[in-house]
């Protein structure tokens, strides 16, 4: 199953800043998209693609690095 996750630009950059760049993390991150946000402000969001295991392994990175990034446990 594929999932779609939206970051804010702010919180890519920082979990990118931490990422090796050698790891599927990073190359998730690297893969995201960038949109304008139709909040009708001037930021940017990112949305990655990503399957249920990259998923998974972008929220122990964000709980970890960037928890504001991080969805809350359900």
């Amino acid at each position: 199953m594929k999932i779609v996750i939206e970051l804010p630009l702010e919180h890519q950059e920082r979990l990118l800043k931490y990422a090796n760049e050698a790891s599927p993390v990073y190359s998730t991150l690297k893969n995201g998209v960038k949109i304008a946000h139709s909040d009708g402000g001037q930021s940017e969001i990112v949305v990655i693609l990503c399957d249920e295991e990259q998923a998974e392994m972008l929220r122990q990175v964000a709980n970890h690095f960037c928890p504001q990034a991080a969805p809350a446990e359900r």
